[in-house]
């Protein structure tokens, strides 16, 4: 089974960008440093640029551009959420981006989307206690309406905790909360390999292909899964399919490696 990998949500980012700050009329733009909520257009532009290379995986290329922001908007808590992203992702800096993401939440304490990333670097470190208390700090915010983020990320947390029953119960909410979310569908399905109920495993993992079928992780645990159940032919095309998603990386490497595996070819 493939290893629990973190993404990005895209809606996530779109939301910090939108509720990023406002930008001043032109005939009040200054170049000095401004409140958060209360940016020059220098800045939200800089801002703007950061979140869009975040957005398209460009993680190490955002950095410079989001530092640059900072300079113009020292107390906004977006750049600061942006950075934290910048550095957890881009350079797994975990210190660094728990740094920012605490800067984000002392300007504004009202970012709920903050608390789930801040939880996604302790649930990295295994400190799942404080893991826990950021992603239920989220569920408890009445007005958030992406509560299946936390709820999965919760599930995540049992799951590397080996609690089980805890982690079906997290993620079959998370499924209630966002009925057409693949991540909680494909991490059931790893609660049920990791339990070896590899049919349950397979219907979820179906699911979550057919939910999204651009996450090489899936197909890399359909690949596993149909190894397990005997039926090399479908393992191969999985492990092909992890391939052809990302090309030209270790993943696809041991995609491949994988699939010649699912083969009988020797690998010696």
């Amino acid at each position: 089974m493939t290893a629990l990998r973190l993404h990005i949500p895209i809606l996530i980012l779109a939301l910090a960008l939108g509720a990023g700050a406002c930008v001043k009329s032109r005939q009040s733009s200054k170049k000095s440093p401004a409140p958060d909520g209360q940016v020059s257009e220098e800045a939200q532009a800089q801002i703007n640029l950061g979140a869009a290379l975040l957005m398209q995986g460009e993680y190490i290329k955002a950095l410079p551009e989001l530092l640059r922001a900072r300079e113009l908007a020292p107390k906004n808590a977006a750049v600061e959420n942006f950075l934290g992203l910048a550095y957890y992702y881009g350079q797994k800096e975990y210190d660094l981006a728990i740094e920012c993401y605490k800067r984000a939440l002392a300007i504004n304490p009202d970012r709920t989307d903050v608390h789930n990333n801040l939880g996604l670097v302790y649930l990295e470190q295994n400190n799942y206690e404080q893991a826990l208390a950021e992603f239920n700090y989220c569920l408890k915010d009445l007005v958030y309406q992406n509560k299946h983020l936390p709820q999965t990320n919760i599930g995540l947390t049992h799951f590397k905790m080996k609690e089980y029953d805890q982690a079906l119960a997290a993620l079959t909410r998370a499924v209630e909360l966002a009925p057409n979310y693949a991540n909680a569908y494909k991490n059931i399905g790893k609660v049920h390999m990791a339990r070896q109920n590899y049919e349950s495993a397979l219907d979820y993992l179906k699911n979550a292909a057919r939910l999204d079928d651009k996450d090489p992780d899936t197909y890399m645990d359909l690949g596993d899964l149909y190894e397990r159940l005997g039926n090399p032919d479908e393992a191969a095309q999985a492990y092909s399919q992890v391939a052809a998603l990302v090309p030209n990386t270790p993943m696809a490497m041991e995609a491949q490696r994988r699939a010649r595996r699912a083969m009988g070819f020797n690998l010696n």
